[in-house]
């Protein structure tokens, strides 16, 4: 996970007077369930200006798994907070995360005590409360809480380790492309790494391959908190602590 800065303008078609009406419903039904029927909406939040919101502002990617697509029109739209704990927040633009399917599929629709880190929330800090490591040959991720004494790290971990290696059987081997992928990208940053070592400095090919590591490693990657917790990546931005990291 990064951390993001949302648009502060909300996509119009979350403003519409069929949202503010179902909105409204709902507060109506929290406060008096017996005297207010259940609010029932068919509006999608998966209009075309939300989605290219979603582009803006986060990259084309998956928030939770950091998985890069052409566009967010690949991805399901979750809800931080899920529409079974606050039917409320369902058109809420500050609720609303664009996640690949299998992880949205695999997060859990209830929210663990204390929460999650929010990656778009200025008090979360989700590249320095969360731990990123790849063991073995670019293999298996993993996440660890930066404070083992805080349940908000702590849950987000977890999360975090669920989507990408799995819980069970079944979804190891479902989250097995994903893990796939992240070692595609360790094994070609390791290769620019040693072509881009190899040529002298400040040549027309070098300064092309050092562009390109770079780009590799900037926030509109994929993976790119995982591929920063590389050695031979930590080594470079020690060297270079102000020329890699965006």
């Amino acid at each position: 996970m990064i951390n993001l800065h949302r648009e502060l303008a909300v996509p119009a078609a979350l403003n519409t007077q069929e949202v503010k009406d179902y909105i409204q419903e709902c507060l109506l039904y929290k406060n008096d369930p017996e005297n207010n029927p259940k609010p029932v909406t068919s509006q999608s939040y998966r209009n075309s200006d939300i989605l290219e919101a979603f582009d803006r502002c986060f990259y084309g990617k998956c928030y939770l798994t950091e998985e890069k697509f052409f566009n967010s029109w690949k991805m399901d739209v979750d809800h931080f907070i899920p529409q079974n704990e606050n039917p409320a927040l369902i058109y809420e633009w500050t609720n609303l995360y664009p996640t690949e399917h299998k992880a949205n599929m695999s997060k859990p629709r209830r929210t663990p005590a204390a929460g999650y880190l929010d990656p778009c929330n200025d008090d979360d800090d989700v590249e320095s409360q969360i731990i990123y490591t790849l063991t073995g040959f670019g293999g298996k991720p993993n996440f660890d809480p930066g404070n083992p004494d805080n349940q908000k790290e702590v849950n987000t971990a977890n999360l975090l380790n669920r989507l990408h290696n799995g819980h069970d059987k079944p979804s190891v081997q479902s989250t097995a492309d994903l893990r796939h992928g992240i070692q595609k990208r360790y094994i070609e940053i390791l290769e620019r790494i040693c072509e881009w070592r190899v040529l002298a400095v400040n040549t027309q090919l070098e300064v092309q391959k050092r562009n390109e590591l770079k780009l590799l490693l900037s926030r509109n990657s994929s993976f790119t908190m995982l591929c920063r917790s590389m050695p031979a990546v930590i080594q470079l931005n020690e060297e270079f602590p102000d020329t890699f990291f965006d």
